[in-house]
């Protein structure tokens, strides 16, 4: 008697930041911008540099590489946004670069390490890790991201209260 086996995979859209690799679900994924012009919003924290205008909707514009800690952009680069919802909140996320829409068999997906101390490198934004193919025919790793836990409840009411 043979059991069939079922494969589940999750779809991920899969973009740059500071040199890394980092996925999130493609079904969290609304639409991916160029650049637009954002709307400084006082008393925003840093990482949130303000709200864009998309098609009538405001919505509020989260600097990864402010977020986590990465640095700024490099002179030269042309980051993008991915518009997401979080929360049930259409959020954009201001990423070097995206790539592509990869398919995760679930087993290739790891839980990340424990790295022993609390706040320790945003770990609570990682949602898992994944080894991937890489184009000089190596592995890399693919940092997927939560992003449910990419803003607390105070984060949004506070751009939402910010930005009217």
């Amino acid at each position: 008697m043979s059991s069939a086996q079922t494969t589940t995979y999750q779809q991920v859209l899969c973009f740059a930041l500071a040199g890394e690799s980092y996925g999130i679900p493609i079904l969290k994924v609304r639409e991916i911008q160029g650049q637009a012009p954002i709307t400084r919003i006082p008393r925003a924290p840093d990482y949130m540099p303000g709200v864009i205008n998309l098609r009538g909707a405001i919505v509020p514009i989260v600097e990864l590489r402010k977020r986590f800690n990465l640095g700024a952009i490099q002179d030269g680069m042309r980051p993008v946004i991915v518009i997401v919802e979080v929360m049930s909140r259409t959020l954009g996320m201001r990423v070097d670069a995206v790539s592509d829409v990869l398919d995760l068999d679930e087993d290739q997906i790891k839980p990340a390490p424990d790295w022993g101390a609390e706040g320790t490198v945003g770990k609570e934004y990682i949602a898992g890790l994944a080894t991937v193919p890489n184009a000089e025919g190596g592995d890399s790793m693919l940092i997927l991201l939560d992003l449910d836990q990419l803003l607390s409840l105070g984060d949004i009411k506070e751009l939402e209260q910010a930005g009217g």
